[in-house]
């Protein structure tokens, strides 16, 4: 409440204090000095303005005495008057009194007052109402940090911002004895009073001069501070691999890609010239890291070492080989690849199913081996070489070891050796070779029949020059040396026709009788002039005999010793010789006699009808023949063969060659051997065509009855232990020996996964397609070399190799190997830092990379999907991924900073022309409740203060003075001065 003292009331508490303080005089000489009021509230002065006015009354005027001065006093800061400061006096007579005066440069506090004291009559006023007092011996803008608006640091740092100090009036150090605030975000950095700042956190700075509650103009331009956060700066390897591929760079990236990061790559602690981007294509082996300089900050990354991978790869052929016709040239390789796929080339066009490290060439030509290696590194390394064929050949043939001329019934001629002739030497043709083709020459003639690679002669006729003539594909013939045969000449043996009767004459022959020879006959170890036929006729007696001889060599048959009346009869088989039941055996009579008849007996019963020369047989048994002479002399002459069966009989069965157990698909069961046995010898009848009854068992249960030799397993299904009997007549059955028959299986699998594995964790099920519920399934770690379960699935939850085997009847088969792998990733990244800022209004556009689905959350509250969001809200944002089952975790956050681009008018012009009349402020803070505007008078009072602004200043008639035109404002957002200035009135 304001008192007013109107002159009545006035005197009459002068009066009153006139008796109180008389000292029992009603009338001494002294009067009342009232409070002083002051003609205003604060104290704002500068060089601009300094002129304050105040008045005082007092009572009674008649009591003041000549000479008296009322002399007005200022305070200290305090209000305390103990050295009070005079701030000017006044002579007047009359009351009231009104005094105008200058404040002394020198105040500045919150708390000063004045009183008036006269000087005749001594007397003192109360004090005034307190109020704030400063002069601004500085009273304009001045700047801080050389005048730089920006100023930036690393995270961790910090930065000093000081008043610059020009050397002159217009900054504020030119004055001593200024203390100052700062500011932060347009609020007070508590204790920050002197000249200069250690700034540690970002964000917009400015001091003004401390002047208390007086606003002044003693402000700084406004110093935005980022502080560059830190960087947890990586770099990773592209497909997170620790080695190059030979030819092929690895691509090095850094974590962090911004256009203001400046990139210096390294290789072993080295710069490398020109590597000053986000990305580096690495071809050398070596250690590499990243440094990143920014805002005057420098970051290092982790260090990677990069192993150069070569692929290596060697045969074991030359440049150049030679090929045999018909043979084959195997080619090995050797690599060092960890999974090598292999291409093979003949004359530059690639070989059909020629997909291993090895091949066998068998035609001439230039072969190449392309070796790639796809795991990890795809490179590829080639290999090449010539195969040529022999420029010639040279065949050897040679004689058996035994053979001696005419001293020997047989010889067998065989191929020695063929050689080719190339132009690297002499090479060894490796024999047989079935692409070879033979003919054994005799004379220089074809020998017909005689294809092999050995010739056997066993008859004498056959005796001459022998070679051998090869065919080789693209090759003439080639013949061999000559090998001269001479084998012993066959002993022919004497018979004679007819009998030497009276005169009549008999005709002895020879056995041998082929026309090559050349034969010479005998009597009584005399030579016969001009017996030189295979047959002599003769009616005389004596001893006879016959040379042979052919080439160089000769023989001498038996002697025949020819007498009067008699003949001969034998047969053409033995005294005993063996019949195989089912077998039908030919006996032929041979005798001398003239017009002979025959008589045939079994066992001494004579046979009916049987009157020829020869009888066929199929029964044991004695047979005789009776051969009578019918025309010449009357003379009979037998002979007897007994014919028996063997004692017993074996028979053998096998496999088919090429049949391998539980791997073989198809197995037919062949008989090796049947023999005929006896105490004296074994005959093979292999091969019979005695119509025996073949019976297949198998597990002892008949399968087949039939006369197939041969009995076809077509399938597993069909597997067990088999054997043969066969029905002789006259012979309990021969049983063969047991053969155990596995075919393999023939289905086909393959193996399967689903799930993955994840760093975290996770798992994956294998699984195969077998449903053969007699398969006994087992599963397998190819890494720990153990069984790791049964069944047709399993789940892991280990990296590594796995594989299946299937037991079945005894056999065991594998399947493929399938690799299970852990998904290996850095999670989430993002094309901004962990942490950045936005102007308010504005937008950043955030790409995450890295996995498969992506959820976004704000402040925990789901807000979008994708891999793509648009933020614009200041908080923390976070990102979760999947891979699979594999879940990751990414966080960032978001601060939202003041556009300080917005431009608040610092000019009216209040002439009613419809331009610029109001003071009108950006929309960012027109109609808003949080928003408050304050508008000061030159003076520093409060002439305008609203929420809600509507651009609406001046709303009534401004008052000031025209030497005084500018105002000064705040605006201040949630009750945080955000913006302050001047407004200059013009008219």
């Amino acid at each position: 409440m304001v008192w007013k003292i109107t002159p009545t009331s006035f005197f009459l508490t002068a009066l009153v204090v006139l008796l109180i303080n008389s000292n029992g005089g009603l009338y001494a000489q002294t009067i009342v000095i009232g409070t002083p009021s002051l003609g205003f509230t604060q104290a704002c002065a500068s060089q601009g303005f300094n002129s304050y006015n105040l008045s005082f009354t007092f009572f009674p005027t008649s009591n003041v005495q000549a000479g008296n001065q009322f002399i007005v006093e200022l305070s200290d800061s305090a209000g305390n008057f103990g050295s009070p400061t005079t701030l000017t006096t006044s002579t007047s007579t009359y009351s009231p009194v009104n005094v105008s005066f200058a404040m002394p440069t020198t105040v500045a506090g919150e708390a000063y007052k004045i009183r008036v004291r006269s000087t005749a009559p001594a007397v003192t006023s109360p004090t005034s109402v307190s109020f704030s007092a400063y002069y601004a011996v500085h009273n304009q803008p001045f700047s801080i940090n050389n005048n730089s608006g920006t100023v930036s640091f690393c995270e961790g740092g910090n930065t000093t911002l000081q008043i610059d100090n020009t050397g002159t009036s217009a900054s504020p150090l030119y004055y001593s004895g200024l203390t100052y605030k700062w500011y932060r975000n347009f609020a007070e950095v508590a204790g920050a009073t002197g000249s200069s700042l250690n700034v540690t956190q970002s964000g917009n700075y400015y001091a003004i001069v401390d002047y208390g509650s007086c606003v002044m103009n003693s402000y700084s331009n406004i110093v935005s501070v980022n502080v560059t956060a830190g960087i947890n700066l990586s770099i990773s390897s592209a497909g997170n691999v620790d080695y190059i591929c030979d030819g092929t760079p690895r691509l090095l990236t850094s974590s962090h890609q911004n256009t203001n990061y400046v990139y210096q790559w390294f290789k072993d602690n080295v710069a490398i010239s020109g590597a000053n981007g986000h990305t580096y294509n690495a071809t050398q082996e070596g250690t590499y890291k990243l440094r990143i300089t920014f805002g005057g900050c420098v970051f290092e990354s982790n260090a990677i070492f990069l192993e150069l991978i070569e692929l290596e790869a060697d045969w074991n052929v030359g440049a150049t080989e030679v090929l045999i016709p018909g043979e084959q040239l195997s080619i090995n390789s050797v690599n060092n690849a960890t999974n090598p796929t292999y291409v093979w080339r003949k004359d530059n066009v690639v070989i059909t199913g020629a997909t291993t490290a090895n091949y066998n060439v068998t035609q001439a030509g230039t072969y190449q081996l392309t070796v790639t290696e796809t795991q990890g590194c795809t490179i590829s390394e080639q290999l090449s070489v010539v195969v040529q064929y022999p420029i010639g050949f040279t065949v050897t043939i040679q004689n058996s070891g035994d053979y001696q001329s005419c001293n020997v019934t047989t010889s067998t001629l065989s191929l020695n050796s063929i050689i080719a002739q190339t132009t690297i030497g002499n090479v060894p043709v490796t024999l047989p070779n079935s692409n070879f083709t033979y003919q054994w020459l005799l004379n220089n003639s074809p020998i017909s029949g005689a294809t092999g690679t050995t010739h056997t002669i066993n008859n004498a006729t056959e005796n001459g020059s022998y070679k051998l003539r090869v065919s080789i594909p693209t090759f003439a013939p080639i013949e061999s040396n000559a090998i001269s045969i001479a084998l012993q000449l066959p002993t022919p043996v004497l018979s004679a026709v007819g009998s030497l009767c009276g005169t009549n004459s008999v005709q002895l022959n020879s056995s041998v009788t082929n026309s090559v020879f050349t034969y010479k006959w005998y009597r009584n170890n005399t030579l016969i002039t001009g017996a030189t036929q295979p047959s002599y006729t003769t009616n005389q007696v004596g001893n006879y005999h016959l040379v042979i001889s052919y080439g160089a060599c000769s023989v001498t048959s038996n002697t025949l010793n020819l007498e009067q009346n008699s003949i001969t009869a034998s047969l053409n088989l033995p005294a005993t010789s063996i019949i195989i039941p089912g077998e039908t055996i030919t006996l032929t009579a041979t005798t001398n006699a003239i017009n002979p008849t025959y008589e045939w007996f079994r066992n001494n019963a004579i046979i009916s009808g049987q009157t020829g020369s020869s009888i066929n047989v199929t029964q044991n048994g004695i047979y005789k023949v009776l051969i009578t002479q019918t025309t010449g002399c009357n003379a009979t002459q037998e002979a007897i063969s007994e014919l028996v069966y063997p004692d017993s009989f074996n028979v053998t069965i096998a496999a088919n060659e090429g049949y391998l157990p539980c791997e073989s698909e198809l197995a037919t069961l062949l008989i090796t051997s049947f023999n005929a046995v006896t105490t004296t010898e074994t005959l093979s009848i292999l091969n019979n065509s005695y119509g025996y009854v073949y019976e297949w068992f198998k597990e002892g249960e008949l399968v087949l009855s039939s006369s197939n030799t041969s009995y076809t397993i077509p399938s597993y299904l069909e597997n067990g232990a088999y054997e043969l009997r066969i029905t002789i007549p006259g012979f309990s059955a021969i049983i063969s020996n047991v053969v155990e028959i596995k075919l393999g299986i023939s289905d086909e699998f393959s193996l399967s996964s689903e799930g993955v594995l994840c760093e975290s964790g996770g798992s994956v099920t294998l699984s195969s397609d077998i449903t053969n519920p007699d398969y006994i399934l087992t599963w397998f770690s190819i890494e720990n070399n153990t069984e790791i379960g049964t069944g047709n699935s399993i789940t892991v939850t280990e990296p590594g190799n796995y594989f299946m085997t299937i037991d079945f009847d005894g056999c065991t088969y594998s399947s493929n190997t399938i690799a299970v792998e852990v998904i290996t990733t850095n999670g989430i990244t993002l094309n901004i830092a962990d942490a950045i800022t936005i102007i308010q209004g504005g937008s950043t556009e955030v790409i995450a990379s890295g996995v498969d689905n992506y959820t976004w959350y704000l402040n925990n509250e789901i807000i979008a999907t994708g891999n793509t969001f648009s933020v614009s809200e200041a908080g923390t944002y976070t990102i979760i991924g999947t891979i699979g089952e594999c879940e990751f975790t990414k966080t960032f956050t978001v601060t939202v900073v003041e556009n300080t681009s917005i431009v608040v008018p610092n000019v009216i012009t209040i002439n009613n022309d419809g331009i610029n009349d109001f003071w009108s402020i950006p929309n960012e803070y027109v109609n808003k409740e949080d928003v408050e505007v304050i508008i000061y008078s030159p003076k520093g009072k409060v002439v305008f203060r609203a929420r809600n602004y509507q651009n609406n200043w001046p709303n009534t008639v401004l008052e000031y003075a025209k030497t005084e035109p500018v105002f000064y404002y705040t605006i201040s957002e949630n009750d945080e001065i955000i913006k302050r200035g001047s407004i200059t009135v013009i008219e």
